[in-house]
Order: C-alpha cells, then structure tokens, then sequence
C-alpha cells in the first residue's frame, strides 16, 4: 500500500507552540499522522480513498489540515483536482478519518499513456508544512482494475509481464506503464461506493466476499448497478453466498469465474479483460464526435460573433489612436491624453460589456438526460445525469452539491463555444472541491460545457402494485414516487405487459391497458437515444417485474449545480423493480 507517514518532532513547531518541550522534540510524545491510500496505484479517475490516522500526542487540542492535489502530468498542460480535510484530535488521543480524495482525469491526451501525479500537504496547527507525493501511469487498453490481494499474490507480477508483452506485440511499448491493476485489502475497502468510483472492473474471490464488512458489500453493489463489472473467482462450482450472476444488475453486471484456487493464467486474464470498457473514455471521447449527441443538439446552434470583436477594436483602435490623437488631444494639448485615453478605454470596456450582455444574456440555458434506476428494497434509487449547457456572463460560476455526487465534465466537439474537448488544445480542467462546494471551471462564461453526474440517493419512492380484480384484469399499480409520470410500461411477474393509458400523479391509481413487447422495445429504443449511457439495453433483456417510464420533472431526483443555469429541457428517464403482490 503506497503511504505517506508525517512525523512532527520538529524545531520549527518550537516558534509555533512554546510550551513544546525536548521530550516532544525527541519524539517521547508519540505525535504522528499517517495517510494510506486504500488502493495501490490509486485509480485514474473518480475519487481516491485515503484512510487517516492521527495521534496528538501533546497536551493541548490540535487540528491537522490537508491538501491534497492530483494532477495529469502533460506537456504544456496539466489537468487539477484539489482538495482539502481538516482533522481535529483532541490532546493525548488518536482520530481516525476516511478521506475520498477527487482525481484529475487526463483530459486532452492523445499520448496513449495515462498519468497522474498526487501531492498531499500536512499542517499541524501552525506554519509548518510537510509534502508528500506519488506517480502513477497508466497504458492505453487497460480498463482500470481493482484486483484483492488474495488475487493478486503470485500473480499480479505475471499479469503485469502479460500487459508489457501485448503492448510490445502491437507495437505501441516505449517503456512506459505496465499496469494489470490496483491491489487492495477486502477489509479496507469503504462503506461509500464514491471511494469505489474510479475502476471499471473489481477483481476478488468468494473468500474476499465473506471478509467484506456489510457497507463494503453494499458500497460495491451499489458501485455495480452505477455501471461497474463485478467479478468473482472461485473454486466451487456452486458458490454460495454470492449475488447471482447477472448481465444486467442495473446499469453493471456481476459475474462468477472459475479458477484453480491459486495461480490465474495471465494470458487468458488479460485476454477477459483487454481492451475492455473504460468510463474513462465516457469522459474523453464518446460526447466528442460531431453531431451525434442529440442532447447537445437541444441548445441549437448559435453564431459566436467573433466578428464583432474585430470590428470593434478596429473601430477602438481608430477612436484612441488618430481621432484621440488629432482631435480631442491635437498639438499644443497633447496633455489631454492623460484624461482621453483613460476614459476612452473605460467607455469601451463598459459599451462591450453592454453589447455581450445584451447579446448573451446573464446565466445560461441547458438541457438534462436523468436515469433513475429505483430499487425499493434497496431504499435507493441509482441517477446518472448528463446535462449540457451554453452560457452568458457568469457572475460566479461555484456551486453547492445537495447530494453526495460524482460530478465529472464532458468533453465536447469543437466549436468556437466549446474549451474542453477532445485534442491536445483543449484547455485544462481545474476543479476544486471543499466538503459539498464545488468551484472551478466546470462552467465558464461564454462557452459550452458539459458533466456527467452519478448519484446513489436514499429514498422511499416505489410503485406499489396488487393484483387485479380476476386473473386476467390489468394489475393496480398506485405511485408513491413523488412526481408525475407521463407515460410507462409495466412487465409482470408473468411476462405479460401493460401500458399507462393517462399520466399517473403520485397517489393515484394507473389506468393500465395490454401491449406488446414489440411496442416497449420501440419505445425504449426512442427514449434512450439521447442518454449516449452503456449498460441500458441489457435492462429489455429480463423486463419481468419491472417498470420502464418518463416524466418531465422529478425535482428530488435531479442535481441542480449551478444556479444561474436555466434547465429549459429535462429527458427522464426511470426505470424500477416492483415487488409482486
């Protein structure tokens, strides 16, 4: 496990805190933090779990501050996420703490080589400051893995050989990352499926499962119906105890691999998992081609007018320089010029401000894409939202997170509009995060940008239904969902399918008449083309007990960020389990 161990037995803690004596100097005190990053190498994306230990051993309250900082490492430009934790440890005591650090994502890097660096920055109640850091790399065809330590003992090293040698037969090796994976403790893992966010795939055996603590098993279920790959390994060939091996467990999949036991044959691994999906790429490339989001199509095209602002520092270039010059300050009052010109280039600034305001507007307009998975025995429903948007003048452009949320941009075409997108000019992302608020350049002024957002949300919203009034009458369903849905499908237990006849409010009853398979699938083929969102045909595959809807609104359920936005189209899309009567 990488680590970063602090030992403050310092002099220069002397000038800070005067009452410190030799003792503590010499390390008697026992003062110490250490910082642990769960995973090993961290992933390349979403958020790093960072377990903290700090022991105070003097005599009074302490407050350990943090920043952290993960950043791509690029030529000319470099992607940024920061940071921050403080951690307060009363006199003589030890606190512990689990910290989701965010990572940069290596926006704009055509190299085939993915790499991040990692600083995190300890202060203990005064000036002092102790830096740490780490780097890591990752090759271009590897989905980012988490492989447990039970898995990865005898044969990550083989694995690894196995990465180098493909890379080297395909002629894309210059020596750099041979990563299969990131080695981590069952017991380790955190009971927020957030700290889980940045892999594609987890790697571990039936044992590794027995070992998890109950919110580590929820987390990593909950990270799998986000759109994770869970994979189990094992001996028997029954397993029990195990989640049932699913193509479609919401948005993921789970599945169970038989293996000897003890040694995994790398090239057959690898094999099962090269090339595989990355969420990275989600990220990237798949929003970047031209013309085939329809979502983006929603904002509709408009001029940039770059035009404009030729013509006027065209025209402000003859205003201050010979109407200036020979006019308002002709010879023999060249003195004028220290009034003209300042007030000429404060006119300007305030008339082009004037014009962009009325050419743009203040704030912005957007359009959202929401899927919401509900599990009523889960109390949760599952969100990613994608959501577009083109701005005016921004007077801020921070935001506050109601939610617990990955909230992560998009790269787009390119466009006179648009600063991040995919190719080396695309403009850094700088993002930084302090407990829920989120500042940065997620949105800036006169441009278009885009976020995916990945939420698990508790809540008691469900569709409730019973049985009709004889065998062969439409079933009842009453909506406790907290919004209105417009139109839905219903599969039973049976297979049999019903369709809402009228919109359904939340505390009424669905008028349900019968249909065809053949209508759902047309209908839920129409309803998804805007979501670009892998994982969502799986769900027609075993539609029984299930519910497939859309709404217009479903305001508990959508993330706002930032305020200025007006959202002038919402795409929802819901789908959920309903338990039979």
């Amino acid at each position: 496990m990488k680590k970063w161990i602090l030992l403050l037995f310092l002099a220069a803690q002397v000038q800070a805190q005067k009452s410190i004596t030799d003792e503590i100097l010499n390390g008697a005190n026992g003062s110490r933090v250490e910082v642990r990053s769960v995973f090993d190498p961290m992933p390349p994306s979403g958020y790093a779990p960072l377990r903290i230990v700090a022991t105070n051993g003097s005599d009074r309250d302490l407050v350990w501050s943090f920043n952290f900082n993960s950043q791509t490492q690029e030529y000319n430009r470099n992607n940024t996420s920061s940071s921050s934790l403080d951690v307060p440890v009363g006199k003589r005591s030890t606190q512990s703490a689990l910290f989701l650090m965010p990572l940069a994502v290596d926006y704009g890097n055509s190299s085939g080589y993915r790499n991040n660096g990692h600083t995190m920055t300890g202060r203990l109640s005064g000036p002092f400051d102790h830096a740490f850091s780490n780097y890591d790399s990752r090759a271009a065809g590897m989905p980012a893995i988490a492989i447990s330590k039970s898995l990865a003992n005898g044969n990550l090293d083989k694995l690894e050989d196995a990465v180098e040698e493909k890379h080297k037969s395909g002629g894309s090796y210059y020596g750099g990352s041979k990563v299969f994976g990131s080695r981590f403790a069952p017991l380790d893992l955190p009971e927020d499926w957030l700290g889980l966010s940045g892999f594609d795939y987890f790697m571990l055996t039936d044992a590794d499962w027995q070992l998890l603590k109950p919110g580590s098993r929820n987390a990593l279920l909950q990270w799998v119906r986000l759109g994770g790959r869970l994979h189990f390994y094992t001996k028997a060939e029954k397993p029990e105890g195990l989640p049932a091996n699913q193509d479609a467990y919401s948005l993921g999949q789970i599945e169970t691999i038989k293996w000897n036991g003890q040694f995994l044959p790398s090239r057959d691994t690898l094999s099962r998992y090269w090339k595989g999906p990355e969420r990275v790429d989600n990220l990237l490339v798949e929003h970047a081609g031209r013309g085939d989001w329809p979502l983006l199509k929603a904002l509709g095209d408009r001029s940039f007018n770059s035009w404009q602002v030729v013509v006027f520092l065209v025209l402000f270039g003859i205003l201050v320089g010979p109407v200036n010059l020979f006019v308002l300050a002709p010879s023999g009052r060249r003195h004028r010029l220290f009034v003209t010109t300042p007030l000429l280039s404060l006119g300007a600034s305030v008339l082009m401000v004037g014009i962009i305001l009325f050419q743009d507007g203040i704030g912005g307009l957007g359009a959202r894409y929401v899927f919401i998975n509900l599990e009523p025995e889960e109390a949760t429903a599952y969100v990613t939202q994608k959501q577009v948007s083109r701005t005016g003048v921004l007077f801020g452009a921070g935001f506050d997170s109601k939610q617990a949320a990955l909230i992560e941009p998009l790269a787009l075409p390119d466009t006179d509009w648009v600063k991040l997108k995919d190719s080396s000019d695309a403009q850094p992302v700088n993002l930084t995060l302090k407990g829920a608020s989120h500042s940065g350049n997620y949105f800036q002024s006169r441009a278009e940008q885009a976020q995916m957002i990945r939420m698990a949300i508790s809540t008691r919203a469900r569709l409730e239904v019973q049985p009709g009034a004889t065998p062969d009458a439409a079933p009842i369903l009453v909506s406790a969902l907290g919004f209105t849905v417009d139109e839905m499908f219903y599969a039973d237990a049976q297979g049999s399918l019903w369709m809402l006849k009228a919109p359904l409010a939340t505390g009424q009853k669905a008028e349900l008449i019968k249909t065809e398979s053949k209508t759902l699938k047309e209908w839920w083929n129409k309803h998804k083309a805007g979501s670009k969102m892998k994982g969502l045909d799986h769900l027609m595959t075993h539609p029984e007990d299930h519910f497939f809807a859309t709404a217009a609104r479903a305001p508990d359920f959508t993330l706002d960020t930032l305020s200025s936005i007006r959202w002038q189209k919402d795409e929802i899309l819901i789908y959920g389990s309903i338990t039979p009567p």
